[in-house]
């Protein structure tokens, strides 16, 4: 296998992937399929199209395997955020390549792993390696919006073409280096959305004479009751194996705390400095964000109603009913209606499985000293969808990112260096191969 071939093949479908709009909204995600279906043609490897509404399709192709094993899924969604071209430095759908990195819109979320699977999938078939487990390649739409036309649509319509795989490898965990050593998280579970609307009616009336009892009042004062509450911490299963893997890596009282985080968040005053760092904070507590607010079309009309919406994030295993419930307690006022956006269940993937043995395995390759750590996610993927039908889903992305660049997910100047798109290939494949 000439990886270095490989990778430079990576690099260039990369930067003429991020080139094809599919910016959701409004998505046109039929555009990627055709695009990845053109390279399944050159190769021989015959694929189907699902379209679930006009303009957006999903990609399905599957490499045959003897049967022996279970297969594995690799999945990714072709759709990208919007931009706001102002603050970028280079055209965010050039796919531009230089000082070392692709530059674009879905480089980091998620182009860039929809390729890397795509030249592992390539790889096998080329290589005719055999195969004891079918893989399965899996390119979805409308993740970004919550995946209902996407990875929610097939697995509703479709779910005969892939409830027999065992594992499924999607986007998110990815390595970095810390005191010297290759961190390398594996995400087990994520949190789960519960975007919610808040709607409030008042008498509505002329801005010069004001009304107490406004939906605009009404719908204030149960933001600022919002504000003031803050979720009690609960340390699931899954949160407490991701405070156990991070321990060794701590110093100090850290290192206790973090291996017993059941007992140690009762200590405020650790429980305070864990705040610091949002990620640890998040995954500890559902949490509640006000993130959009409507109310009168014109300065001087009180409106007879007004919404703010919320990005409500919740831990694995919650009810999204009985969170509703709380926020209703909280708010206190029957004139205040809670309407659901988006909400759904989420379960964990176990951590002990011959995916993460085989990860362990190979990123012990890539530098002397490796950890391998599992992860909670605080934001969510499609996984959840694949979960409900037992496959063990893992967040996996063979690179080794820097903090400064993640900060490009969602952002400006999204970017991935050459070197990981052109070192990503041969990780996942020896991923692959060792699952074989």
């Amino acid at each position: 296998m000439n990886w270095d071939t490989i990778g430079r093949e990576a690099v260039q479908l990369l930067s003429h992937y991020i080139q094809i709009d599919t910016i959701n909204p409004p998505g046109n995600e039929h555009r990627a399929s055709v695009f990845i279906g053109r390279v399944l043609k050159r190769e021989g490897i015959p694929y189907s199209l699902f379209e679930s509404a006009p303009g957006r399709s999903n990609l399905y192709a599957r490499l045959r395997g003897d049967g022996s094993k279970r297969p594995i899924i690799l999945l990714s969604h072709s759709d990208v955020v919007p931009v706001d071209r102002e603050f970028w430095s280079v055209d965010p759908l050039s796919g531009l390549i230089k000082d070392g990195y692709i530059w674009g819109r879905g480089a980091l979320d998620m182009k860039n792993v929809g390729i890397i699977e795509l030249v592992v999938f390539l790889a096998l078939h080329r290589s005719k390696f055999p195969l004891t487990r079918d893989v399965i390649l899996l390119v979805t739409a409308d993740e970004e919006a919550g995946g209902a036309m996407g990875a929610g649509w097939f697995v509703r319509h479709h779910p005969d073409l892939i409830r027999d795989a065992e594992f499924l490898v999607n986007e998110s965990g990815k390595g970095k280096i810390e005191h010297d050593a290759l961190v390398y998280s594996v995400d087990i579970t994520e949190k789960t959305p519960c975007w919610l609307r808040l709607r409030a009616a008042g008498e509505p009336g002329h801005g010069s004479r004001p009304k107490p009892n406004s939906a605009v009042n009404r719908l204030v004062r149960a933001l600022n009751r919002l504000l003031d509450y803050t979720p009690p911490v609960k340390v699931s299963p899954p949160v407490d194996l991701y405070f156990k893997g991070l321990a060794p890596l701590q110093k100090g009282e850290r290192r206790t705390k973090f291996a017993d985080i059941a007992t140690a968040v009762h200590d405020q005053a650790f429980l305070a400095d864990l705040n610091h760092s949002s990620q640890h904070a998040a995954v500890l507590r559902n949490t509640v964000s006000i993130t959009m607010l409507r109310g009168s079309p014109k300065i001087n009309i009180i409106p007879q109603t007004a919404t703010a919406e919320l990005d409500c994030r919740l831990l694995p295993g919650e009810s999204p009913d009985r969170f509703m419930a709380d926020l209703r307690r909280v708010i206190d006022d029957d004139g205040i209606e809670i309407e659901p956006v988006l909400t759904f269940t989420n379960t964990a993937s176990p951590f002990d499985t011959d995916f993460v043995n085989a990860v362990r395995d190979v990123v012990s390759q890539y530098h002397r000293r490796t950890h391998v750590i599992p992860n909670v996610l605080a934001g969510f993927t499609d996984c959840h969808f694949f979960r409900d039908l037992g496959i063990h889903c893992y967040g996996f992305s063979p690179f080794i990112i820097p903090d400064e660049d993640l900060r490009g997910i969602h952002g400006n100047d999204e970017r991935i260096s050459v070197e990981n798109m052109q070192r990503g290939p041969k990780m996942l494949f020896e991923v692959i191969e060792r699952l074989q």
